[in-house]
């Protein structure tokens, strides 16, 4: 399952980018694979939603919430299966004492099959590095324009 990763730092504290990342209103503008949500059920482990993308149906569910720490999210287009987690750590000033940053860290696991031969296919995909990336600087761009 060939994952990708990346780390942001968001100028804003914690709290801020919480109430942004659990917006299901907002995630259009920066989650990657979702350019609308509907029937949300709740934003808890269990919790369900409906997306599109690029006008394709899909779904989605909440795998796990840590309160200002772990949102992990599974969603579905199709055949199309990826994982999102997504964790926070406070950050900023001297070795991280005035915490009024946040430092997101982003992984993106494709769920694909095909043992290796299906990894070495899809492990070095651009299409998902850049995916990633763009999420990434959305969501900043997002949380420090609020």
């Amino acid at each position: 399952m060939p994952k990708f990763e990346r780390k942001v730092e968001i100028d804003a504290p914690v709290e801020k980018v919480w109430e942004v990342l659990i917006d299901p209103t907002r995630w259009q503008e920066w989650f990657p694979g979702i350019d609308s949500v509907t029937n949300v059920t709740s934003i808890n482990a269990g919790g369900t939603f409906e997306l599109t993308n690029e006008n394709r149906p899909g779904q989605g569910s909440i795998v796990a919430v840590q309160s200002l720490k772990r949102l992990e999210i599974i969603t579905q287009i199709g055949d199309d299966k990826d994982s999102h987690v997504f964790e926070l750590r406070p950050s900023g000033g001297f070795l991280g004492l005035s915490a009024d940053e946040c430092e997101v860290e982003y992984t993106l696991d494709t769920l694909v099959g095909g043992g290796i031969l299906g990894n070495f296919i899809t492990g070095g995909n651009p299409r998902d590095m850049i995916r990633v990336k763009k999420a990434m600087h959305a969501l900043r761009k997002l949380v420090e324009s609020l």
